[in-house]
């Protein structure tokens, strides 16, 4: 990355020369500086209205019997007197809340054995603890039935054969199991938001309180907790919302078994005989949900005073733990990727290199004919994967492109709009993915983009590109104005000052976004549900399809998406760039 002072000169450099030579208008240096940043904002809210305001009109329309069409509240009132919606929101809200409350604690205790306690490898728990973040909920539900399937799964297998016991408790298929495997996949959103302030917090408040008394407990739940609140309120909504929403574990694990959750049931309403109504108005009841919280928690936080750093110089103390709290904190990392990363991992292995699978690993039954199916010869898998590739490159680079001008908007700009438009642009995150598949479902058809790959590529850049702008705005906020009021004063045009100076200084954000965004994007199932045509199917798509018809071809596609996904992880370590916001 070039230096502030590198930057400058080349900045000033290419200034002098604009200069020389017949420059661009004034007005059109205006545009570059004032309109496209704007016109990036535009197509943000635009990304996130459509869809909204689709599925609105939708649910607000009533086809009576003689083909008429009528506005009323009918779908709604339909929907509410339905005793399958209300145990599909009932069992929605225990998905949501169970998942929120484990992935919390598990998220806390990482993040402080991480960041405030001596235990052996640190190092290596930090990345590990980061890599369910980059793999796929839906191969991780596929991968815990082969681990925890009543009588077929491995563990029970293994402890029938090697320990004569029978394992009834344990079955994967249920509210339970959905729970447990939402919660390994979303502790990292957690360990996230809550590791930078857990290592910028004070440690002084809480030697203050030990020193008069306080024990270890009371000291976690009246000094740390609540200063960790802002951010670990943050992550609980995002996790709530977007795991109760969340299609992928849910139709794995509990719709094969009749248990319905709101994503499932929307699924089911546009089957055939499609009920677009219906399945409006449970997008509708969701979307109202997502935005009270939303609302909910900016309110909470502003009406709230949170420090977690003195104005006195601090250093974060690390805890030096007893041999016996090593071995505990030990035991919980070790647990932790261990069911969360290497036994699902075992697992799919085990399953893809067999050609019938009993449960357990057989020799003579050992081959790479999954592989070679999925990879040469099922035109679906091929289709697939060239399809995802070409989704996750492009739409990282849309993503990342748009939350540059937004960041922009948001930081630099004068207007006082900001506030609203950042809220605005906020809102996707919270919102399921087959919600926005469903708005944009709507909003497509009978046109030309319906049943094509671009409404799918407008769908995953609209749902995820305001975790670009979290990513890029951590790094916009910490680059001083004053650098590119010196190029411009130098001569630099607005154009000339992005490419010389921000952008540069900028570099570790847009890599960590763009890597973030083609993760997201190969393993997205939930906004593509819905939208994907016979030619236009995804990896976790044909992983569907594939579900009926072998366990072995499924788990090969499993581990191919997923040596995609560790190849990304991979080269975003070599790259030193990072989610965590310090």
């Amino acid at each position: 990355m070039s230096t502030g002072s590198d930057t400058l000169a080349k900045a000033g450099a290419q200034g002098s020369q604009s200069q020389a030579a017949p420059g661009a208008p004034p007005s059109h240096s205006r545009f570059w500086e004032k309109g496209l940043p704007v016109l990036g904002v535009a197509a943000g809210i635009l990304l996130v209205l459509g869809p909204f305001l689709a599925t609105l009109i939708r649910s607000l329309l009533y086809w009576q019997p003689d083909g008429s069409v009528v506005v009323t509240l009918q779908n709604f009132t339909a929907l509410l007197g339905d005793a399958r919606f209300l145990d599909a929101a009932r069992n929605t809200l225990l998905c949501g809340a169970g998942a929120t409350i484990v992935s919390c604690v598990l998220g806390v205790t990482l993040a402080w054995i991480v960041s405030r306690t001596d235990v052996p490898g640190r190092s290596w728990f930090e990345v590990g603890n980061l890599i369910p973040f980059f793999l796929s909920p839906y191969v991780g539900a596929e991968a815990w039935r082969y681990l925890a399937a009543p009588g077929s799964g491995i563990i029970h297998k293994m402890a029938q054969d090697y320990l004569g016991l029978k394992l009834p408790f344990l079955n994967i298929y249920g509210l339970a199991g959905v729970i447990w495997v939402l919660a390994i996949f979303y502790t990292p959103y957690v360990y996230l938001f809550v590791i930078s302030p857990l290592r910028r917090m004070d440690s002084a408040l809480e030697d203050a309180a030990r020193v008069h008394g306080a024990s270890f407990g009371y000291t976690v739940r009246h000094i740390t907790l609540p200063l960790l609140m802002p951010a670990l309120l943050s992550a609980a909504m995002i996790v709530f919302v977007t795991s109760a929403g969340l299609f992928d574990v849910p139709f794995a694990l509990a719709a094969t078994h009749g248990i319905r959750t709101i994503p499932t049931e929307i699924y089911s309403s546009l089957q055939y005989p499609a009920d677009f109504g219906r399945a409006a108005a449970f997008g509708m009841l969701v979307l109202c949900l997502t935005v009270t919280l939303t609302l909910w928690q900016r309110h909470y936080l502003a009406s709230r005073r949170f420090e977690t750093v003195s104005g006195k110089g601090y250093r974060p103390r690390v805890m030096k733990l007893s041999l016996g709290g090593r071995i505990v904190a030990l035991t919980v990392e070790v647990l932790y990727i261990g069911l969360g990363v290497v036994l699902p991992i075992i697992a799919l292995l085990m399953v893809s290199l067999q050609s019938i699978w009993t449960g357990k690993f057989r020799s003579g039954y050992a081959t790479i004919e999954n592989f070679t199916y999925v990879l040469l010869n099922y035109d679906l898998t091929r289709t697939a994967i060239v399809n995802s590739l070409f989704l996750a490159v492009v739409g990282a680079s849309i993503g990342v492109g748009l939350s540059v001008l937004q960041s922009y908007y948001l930081n630099r700009s004068t207007s006082k709009a900001r506030g609203f438009m950042e809220a605005v642009l906020s809102l996707p995150i919270g919102i399921p993915g087959i919600i926005l598949g469903l708005g944009f479902l709507i909003l497509s058809v009978r046109t030309p983009l319906y049943s094509t790959i671009w409404v799918i590529l407008i769908a995953y850049v609209a749902h995820f590109f305001p975790l670009a702008i979290r990513t890029v705005t951590a790094m916009f906020v910490a680059i001083n104005p004053e650098l590119e009021q010196s190029a411009r004063a130098s001569g630099a045009s607005w154009w000339q000052t992005m490419r010389h100076v921000l952008l540069p200084l900028l570099k570790p954000a847009l890599i960590a976004a763009w890597l973030m965004l083609f993760v997201i994007f190969v393993r997205e199932l939930g906004s593509t549900i819905l939208l994907y045509a016979q030619g236009t199917e995804t990896i976790s798509v044909a992983l569907v399809a594939l579900g009926d018809r072998n366990f072995g071809f499924v788990a090969a596609l499993a581990v191919i998406q997923l040596v995609l996904l560790l190849s990304a992880f991979a080269l975003f370590r070599l790259t030193r760039a990072s989610l965590v916001q310090d």
